[in-house]
């Protein structure tokens, strides 16, 4: 079976609950972009990129300047915890 990776973005992302998920639910999935706006929520997120727990991406801190079109067509997945 050829498996390509998902990739994912990531909207209202909490601590990455749902992209932990993911991770577990469909092989090869990851995680490359995510929008939180609750401050401590980004920090957790960025002291789990810098543990390594986490891989590398951007993490915006509000949905309503969030630009989208980049990410259009590099994205399999847009998921979010509204």
């Amino acid at each position: 079976m050829d498996l390509h990776p998902t990739f994912g973005l990531e909207l209202c992302a909490g601590i990455l609950g749902i992209g932990l998920a993911l991770e577990r639910a469909i092989p090869g999935y990851r995680t490359v972009c995510a929008v939180e706006i609750e401050a401590a929520n980004v920090a957790i997120l960025a002291a789990r990129q810098q543990e390594g727990a986490l891989p590398p991406f951007p993490i915006w801190d509000d949905l309503t300047t969030f630009d989208g079109r980049p990410w259009r067509g590099a994205v399999d997945l847009v998921v979010g915890g509204y």
